[in-house]
């Protein structure tokens, strides 16, 4: 164990340690990519109308939680992070014996660039491309 200690990194300085997400939004992943970009998942650990405390729009702070980094370019990307979101296209389903009025989910708006506030929806998972 001392050997295996000694070899591999043991603490993560990353986060701010007086930072912590909120507890509705879980850190699903966290990677260093080839080229220096840092792929970032975000989710709502909460269904709508689940629980009152919990259902509610979540904000995680970007810069308060990767402390130490200066984040100069964040791009929204698709959950598999193969392409950006502003260039996906919205598919529309007819469903038989749907009414077509069913409510509209609560989702984040966009990433203001100057406050790096991220926000969250019921049971919304986000992936970001972050460029130090």
């Amino acid at each position: 164990m001392e050997n295996w200690n000694a070899s591999h990194v043991t603490k993560v300085s990353v986060m701010d340690s007086s930072y912590s997400l909120p507890p509705n939004v879980a850190l699903i992943t966290l990677q260093e990519l080839d080229g220096g970009s840092v792929l970032l998942r975000l989710a709502h650990l909460y269904e709508a109308d689940e629980a009152p405390q919990y259902s509610t729009l979540a904000k995680v702070e970007l810069k308060k939680m990767l402390t130490g980094k200066k984040i100069k370019e964040l791009k929204e990307m698709s959950l598999s992070a193969n392409q950006e979101k502003s260039g996906m296209k919205k598919m529309k389903w007819k469903v038989e014996g749907s009414t077509g009025e069913e409510p509209t989910p609560v989702r984040g708006g966009p990433v203001d660039s100057s406050t790096l506030v991220v926000e969250l929806g019921p049971m919304e998972i986000r992936t970001f491309l972050l460029k130090f």
